[in-house]
C-alpha cells in the first residue's frame, strides 16, 4: 500500500483505518510511506494496532520508505524498532 500524501495525521486516520482494513483482508501489510513527511501519534497508534492484528493472524507487517524526518518521529515516539520501520 503506497501513500500519496505528504502527511498522515489524525485528520486522515479514519480513512486510513478503512484502507488498512481492506488491505488486511487481502493479506500482508506492506506500507510504503516514501511520500510522507509527517506522522502523528494517532497514526502511529493505528500502525501499532495493525501490526498487532497482523501478528495475531500470522500476516506480515512492514513499513518501508521512511525518510529521515519521519524516521526521527518514529524514533522519538519509541516505536521505530517495534514497527520495524525501514528508512531510505
Amino acid at each position: 500500500m503506497k501513500f500519496d500524501t505528504n502527511e498522515l495525521t489524525i485528520y486522515e486516520v479514519e480513512s486510513l483505518h478503512k484502507d488498512l482494513l481492506l488491505e488486511f483482508e487481502k493479506g500482508d501489510l506492506l506500507l510504503d510511506i516514501s511520500t510522507v513527511n509527517k506522522v502523528d501519534m494517532s497514526v502511529i497508534q493505528l500502525f501499532l494496532s495493525a501490526r498487532k492484528s497482523c501478528l495475531e493472524s500470522s500476516k506480515s507487517f512492514q513499513i518501508i520508505g521512511a525518510n529521515s524526518e519521519v524516521t526521527k518521529i518514529f524514533q522519538e515516539s519509541g516505536c521505530q524498532s517495534l514497527l520495524g520501520v525501514i528508512d531510505e
